[in-house]
């Protein structure tokens, strides 16, 4: 579909769409795959090919054995697994037998573990032996190692909860969902964020406009399976000639010659993955390869330019959420197209006030970017068990999305920023995303957050975290001067303090919560 088509919107595409998002099953799109092209290689698992009729054959078997131990379409299942074969066939046996799915990072222990536990009646696990969420007391004390002979190559840890003998919310609760996915909580707990099967879909429709495959592609595939953007690149060789490289997680010193050994076509990028691939020493592999896309959200303007002189790949910009079917809108490697132009059976507008319902699709004007789709059932139903928070996203029949952005005369979404990201700073609100994209690009910064402090006079003054790259010596004063020069006066941030690691979510942004929100071992830029 070309961006003319794309922002037309016209009836034809959104019948199209519709007709996608509304189709057969996923597990009955795997048989129809299987049944047709029985030795197409649909992914490789290091190295090792797996065909579509392999895959169906295991998906049967698990969906079987996971019958026999009680997992039936009221269940919800906590998966926990690294990425890899295994945990493909585990997602299509959930979605065969119409449990919940619920992707877990294999990293959780403790309170942000029985968090999502809890607040999701999860009835099941199956986990990675190795996670570290199998030594935690909740886990570890129902725990057994479960072998899945004919579906998985390796034993897993598989756990049953009280939950599975009494849910701890009703099953219509669900609204029709298959998957909940947990937001990142970058700035609080996260969210059960009900996905249904039509939403799934949309997503895999939304991955496949933005990456534009041919016949052939192979997708690397590092992203964890926990995040939206690396569950819908599963679903990818369902609806195109296409093959998926797994690798059970990202390595910035392996990630050239993996790409290489994969010979794949496409890399998919979310968060800061751009940003730490600039700062790796220049090596021959990031260009003798065979990678024609990059694709993903995050890449600034200025890490955009920075990919363009260095690598051969086109850059493909895209704008989404989780709760809205995961991608939005779509930029296919243009430099001044910000996030895109909105696909077709998606209506994007700009609220310029907040606390208003007045929209505007007027070039310019910043504000909330809100969202509906021209086709049902593309938008979150809302957050499981979480009344209040499904009902502060939706304003009619807009999604709001807590983000700001402007459209220009093209149509052209550009995102400004988060909301709840903005510090105000002697009566301006400033855009933390903002400042952050500048001070990225610093030599000697490896990652970087700015935060708000209290002020001692007025709201707030700004703290940049940041960490440093191997024998970096700039110091905070000389870091903060660098970006007084490429910055508004009121953009600079008094302050500055240098980590040793900064937390992150899976899906590599930083987890700003976690940061020390005082001025304990920081430099006074005005001092």
């Amino acid at each position: 579909m070309t961006a003319a088509e794309r922002a037309d919107g016209s009836s034809d595409a959104v019948a199209r769409a519709a007709a996608f998002v509304h189709g057969p099953a996923l597990p009955d799109a795997l048989r129809a795959l299987a049944s047709r092209e029985p030795d197409r290689v649909y992914l490789k698992d290091a190295g090792a090919p797996v065909t579509a009729a392999e895959l169906l054959r295991r998906v049967q078997h698990m969906a079987d054995q996971l019958r026999a131990r009680g997992v039936t379409a009221d269940s919800r299942v906590a998966l926990s697994l690294p990425v890899g074969a295994d945990h493909v066939v585990s997602i299509f046996a959930l979605l065969e037998l119409g449990a919940l799915w619920i992707p877990l990072n294999t990293q959780l222990i403790g309170a942000p573990l029985a968090h999502q536990l809890e607040d999701s009646g999860a009835t099941h696990i199956v986990a990675d032996p190795a996670a570290a969420l199998t030594q935690d007391p909740v886990v570890r004390d129902a725990g057994s190692v479960a072998d899945f002979p004919g579906a998985l190559s390796q034993q897993v840890c598989f756990v049953v909860l009280a939950g599975a003998h009494r849910l701890q919310q009703e099953p219509d609760e669900r609204a029709g969902a298959c998957l909940l996915m947990y937001t990142s909580g970058t700035t609080g707990p996260p969210k059960g964020a009900l996905v249904t099967e039509a939403m799934l879909r949309a997503a895999v429709l939304g991955a496949l406009e933005v990456s534009a495959p041919i016949a052939g592609d192979v997708f690397f595939v590092w992203e964890p399976l926990f995040h939206i953007g690396g569950a819908q690149v599963v679903f990818l060789p369902l609806f195109a000639e296409v093959s998926l490289a797994l690798v059970p997680r990202f390595s910035a010193s392996r990630f050239w010659n993996d790409v290489q050994a994969y010979d794949a076509t496409h890399i998919h990028y979310l968060g800061g993955v751009l940003q730490i691939l600039l700062q790796l020493p220049v090596d021959p592999a990031e260009r003798d390869n065979r990678v024609r896309v990059a694709w993903g959200a995050g890449a600034t303007p200025e890490v955009q330019t920075a990919c363009r002189e260095r690598y051969s790949f086109a850059l493909h910009e895209c704008y989404g959420m989780t709760e809205a079917s995961s991608i939005i809108t779509v930029n296919a490697d243009d430099q001044e197209g910000g996030v895109g132009v909105p696909l077709p059976w998606v209506e994007v507008a700009i609220r310029p006030h907040a606390g208003t319902s007045q929209t505007s699709t007027a070039p310019g004007s910043v504000g909330e970017i809100v969202v509906r789709g021209r086709i049902g059932g593309i938008v979150t139903p809302g957050y499981l068990g979480n009344a209040e928070a499904s009902a502060k996203i939706r304003d009619g029949e807009w999604f709001c999305t807590g983000d700001l952005g402007s459209l220009d005369a093209a149509g052209r979404l550009h995102f400004r920023g988060r909301a709840s990201d903005s510090i105000r700073v002697r009566g301006e609100n400033i855009s933390a995303w903002q400042i952050e994209s500048v001070f990225g690009l610093h030599p000697a910064i490896d990652r970087c957050a700015v935060i708000g402090v209290d002020a001692a006079v007025g709201e707030q003054e700004m703290v940049l975290c940041y960490t440093v790259d191997a024998g970096a010596s700039a110091t905070p004063q000389e870091i903060l001067e660098w970006g007084a020069a490429r910055l508004a006066k009121f953009q600079v941030p008094r302050y500055a303090r240098r980590v040793e690691a900064m937390p992150l979510t899976p899906s590599q942004r930083v987890a700003k919560h976690k940061l020390s929100h005082t001025l304990e071992g920081a430099t006074d830029r005005a001092r």
